[in-house]
């Protein structure tokens, strides 16, 4: 009787681990919608790989305003990351979560051990611990909690990483209006 409530205990503790797992799996990966923003005679081009959550589609969004009237922008879901070839693009700006097991989910972990080029490569992480830092392959990653009130600061890192790359000094380009 003993081992048939263990068998039992456990056999329920880990489906609800599970059914946690998935709910959390789903709930944090919503998608995105892609889009392809296209100008007459661009100055670069820029792919950025995101999923979905409040924060980082703020972020995004800024991002894509900030750059839209000077070059062609591309946005796809994260999980197509491993299609990328960095080289077709001027910036690679790639939005993420932070997986505590992991620390980079597995497309990202794929894209940057299959892309030996990495220079035009701009990581955003979110993470729980606002004083997580990470660097992978060669890439430091930018990341925040995902706090509303950090959005100017992450935009303004964000920002700096991509007119680097694009060697741009300052804030070359302006906002759109």
């Amino acid at each position: 009787m003993k081992i048939q409530f263990i068998k039992f205990t456990v056999f329920y503790t880990w489906a609800l681990v599970l059914c946690l797992f998935l709910l959390f799996s789903s709930s944090c990966a919503r998608g995105i919608k892609e889009t392809r923003l296209s100008q007459e005679d661009p100055s670069f081009s820029m792919i950025i790989a995101s999923d979905s959550s409040e924060f980082k589609d703020s972020i995004r969004n800024r991002i894509v305003r900030h750059y839209q009237d000077h070059g062609n922008i591309e946005i796809i879901n994260i999980k197509r990351l491993k299609a990328i070839n960095p080289l077709d693009y001027d910036v690679v700006l790639i939005i993420d979560t932070t997986l505590a097991w992991s620390g980079f989910n597995p497309s990202l972990n794929t894209f940057l051990k299959a892309n030996e080029y990495k220079k035009n490569v701009v990581v955003f992480m979110t993470a729980a611990d606002p004083d997580w830092t990470y660097s992978y392959q060669g890439v430091d990653a930018i990341t925040s909690a995902s706090v509303l009130e950090n959005i100017d600061v992450k935009f303004e890192e964000i920002r700096q990483q991509i007119d680097r790359r694009l060697n741009l000094p300052g804030d070359t380009i302006k906002p759109a209006s």
